[in-house]
């Protein structure tokens, strides 16, 4: 799809998107009044938004693949779903909390990786972006499941290492008008 056929109510929400994430990548790291409660209510804000927007894609824009399209919406809705969990049920555990929210970050970034092999029609660049970022973030999320105990300030850097490579892919498709 070129830039003239991009819906640009699509590529808006998408540049919206893209800054909200980085803004609160930027949030995360340099707020100096943020506790663990607040980095986990603020990731599953930013991991909602960000799973709403994937879902919504993967329903409505019918130019990608199959593939691409189901895991646009099973990761959506899983990070929707997840982020959901984390807000309801806040007063639970904060490792386990920022189990389910790495978990989301995980499946996203596996998204991209998905996206990035299967969609021919997109652009060389374009794939090599979702899938090294993708990679990233999916690194990113294992690292913070993996090593809960990373220390905050640690762990503060790996999420919103995290928020910052999504914004930045979200950004790069859109300004160029690509659907990924």
């Amino acid at each position: 799809m070129t830039i003239e056929e991009y819906p640009k109510m699509i590529r808006g929400i998408d540049l919206l998107t893209g800054l909200i994430t980085i803004l609160v990548g930027a949030w995360i790291l340099f707020s100096p009044v943020f506790v663990e409660e607040t980095l986990v209510l603020v990731m599953a804000i930013g991991i909602f938004i960000i799973g709403l927007v994937r879902f919504g894609k993967g329903i409505v824009i019918t130019e990608l693949r199959k593939t691409s399209r189901a895991m646009k919406v099973v990761s959506g809705l899983g990070a929707v779903v997840l982020a959901l969990l984390a807000i309801l049920f806040s007063d639970l555990a904060i490792v386990f909390l920022l189990g389910l929210l790495t978990f989301a970050i995980m499946l996203m970034g596996l998204s991209r990786i998905v996206v990035g092999y299967g969609e021919e029609s997109m652009p060389s660049w374009l794939k090599l972006t979702n899938i090294v970022g993708g990679g990233f973030v999916f690194l990113f999320g294992l690292i913070a499941a993996i090593f809960t105990d990373l220390g905050f300030f640690a762990l503060r850097m790996v999420i919103s290492g995290v928020f910052f490579v999504l914004g930045l892919v979200r950004i790069a498709a859109a300004s160029k008008g690509e659907l990924s």
